[in-house]
């Protein structure tokens, strides 16, 4: 039974290595048909990435060729300047009208009719509104009537007054007469006194006759309403049909041509400002104006700690965006003036954690970068303590992508021409040419100067 079971089991086990045998030939099989096919495709990936690479750094060479042949960098310089320079402080202010009034009646009556509308424009004297005339024009007949009347007056008084007079000469030709009568010739002096005394009262009757007459003359005038100034209707007070007295609100009219500034400023900008000093003034919205001080107010506010400053503004004719009662912001001095050398604030970039900037070697017609060290901020400008000199010119434009020595054109920032000159000799006078480019063909691309090889 011992020698059954051992043949048994060995022939298991002999099976058993048989099958392992097998199965680890056929895995060894399949193991090197898919690593030699894997292997090709790697390898095939790894030469198609060697070919992109090198078609991507051929290209790069050739994109920098590209890039060396396109000539000189084309940038806009502005000068370092040396001037009284000061520092600006922003305050708010409202833009007021010298000329604002509600024009009234100066006499009473009915409406009847209504030349304007709100936001016309009008002039000095142009009818605004009329009033009914026929009562003022009765008035003024009867006063008219009144003063004839007073002088028909006179003329009575005159007559008596001569026929007194003539009868008291009657009576002193008599004096040596028997018929003389001194108590007749006391009463004759007494009727030309008294016919003095009534002609006095005529005749003044007759003046207060001639004023009523004046006055309802005034009144027949006044029933049209005309502007005193200026301006524009931003309000109207009564309709066709409403009665009016003396001193009721017609229209209102504002005088948007003849505009100041006011603004409320500390005590302790004060000494920054004088009388004719100009300011920048900032609208909420449209372009930015010139300002001169025209009076500082001697109070002060004691809650707020500020003075009322009054501006006279230099607007445009064509600048419309200015109305009564816009708020602006002025840039007023915050402290006294002093002389500094200052940069353009967009010449200034960071390279490496450094403010530096791009001056233009004229000579050579190149950039030098160089480190400057900056101080305090004056408008669009940079105060330049150590760096820079006055008259240097540096880059503001283009100059993001400049490299220390390039080669460069440059134009002006803002050129003002104290002459006319045409168009070609602004660009000749702006744009400077290296001498071994002269040779060159010079064409006008953009307003900037380019050169092209011949």
């Amino acid at each position: 039974m011992k020698k059954i079971i051992n043949i048994f089991l060995s022939n298991i086990f002999l099976h058993c290595h048989i099958f392992c045998i097998f199965t680890f030939l056929i895995v060894t099989c399949f193991y090197d048909i898919f690593y030699k096919k894997a292997f090709a495709e790697t390898k095939k990936i790894n030469q198609t990435e060697k070919s992109i690479l090198k078609k991507f750094e051929a290209n790069k060479k050739g994109f920098k060729k590209r890039r060396g042949r396109r000539g000189p960098a084309k940038i806009i310089v502005d000068p370092v300047t040396q001037d009284v320079q000061f520092e600006t402080v922003l305050v708010y202010g409202r833009t007021i009208p010298k000329e604002a009034s509600v024009i009234a009646t100066r006499t009473r009556g009915a409406v009847k009719k209504i030349l304007v509308q709100v936001g016309d424009r009008v002039t000095n004297g142009q009818p605004l509104a009329l009033l009914v005339t026929e009562m003022l024009i009765a008035e003024r007949d009867l006063k008219k009537a009144e003063l004839k009347e007073h002088r028909a007056s006179i003329k009575r008084a005159n007559a008596q007054l001569a026929l007194a007079r003539q009868e008291l000469k009657r009576l002193q030709r008599l004096r040596k007469s028997v018929a003389f009568s001194m108590a007749r010739y006391n009463d004759k002096l007494q009727d030309v006194e008294k016919h003095k005394s009534v002609k006095a009262e005529a005749e003044a009757k007759a003046e207060q006759a001639q004023a009523q007459l004046r006055m309802a003359d005034i009144n027949l005038s006044n029933s049209k309403i005309i502007a005193p100034f200026d301006g524009v209707v931003t309000v109207l007070h009564v309709a066709v049909g409403n009665y009016v007295t003396v001193g009721a609100d017609i229209v209102t009219i504002v005088n948007d041509r003849t505009l100041e500034v006011e603004a409320e400023v500390p005590a302790n900008r004060i000494s920054g400002l004088g009388k004719g000093q100009l300011v920048d003034v900032l609208p909420e919205y449209g372009s930015k104006f010139k300002a001169f001080v025209r009076a500082i107010v001697p109070e002060e506010n004691a809650l707020s700690r500020t003075r009322i400053v009054r501006f006279i503004p230099e607007i445009a004719g064509d600048n419309t965006n200015v109305a009564s009662n816009q708020s602006v912001r002025l840039r007023i001095p915050a402290g006294p003036r002093r002389v500094a050398v200052t940069v353009h604030k967009d010449a200034i970039t960071l390279r490496r954690g450094k403010k530096v900037v791009f001056v233009v070697n004229e000579s050579e017609m190149n950039v030098s970068i160089r480190e400057v060290e900056l101080g305090e901020t004056f408008g669009s400008r940079f105060e330049v303590i150590k760096g820079l000199k006055q008259g240097e010119k540096v880059a503001v434009r283009g100059n993001e992508r400049l490299r220390p020595n390039q080669k460069i054109l440059y134009q002006t920032l803002k050129p003002i021409f104290s002459r006319k000159v045409s168009k070609d000799q602004q660009e000749q006078n702006n744009l400077k040419i290296p001498e071994k480019d002269s040779g060159r063909k010079v064409i006008l691309k953009r307003g900037i100067k380019s050169i092209q090889q011949p």
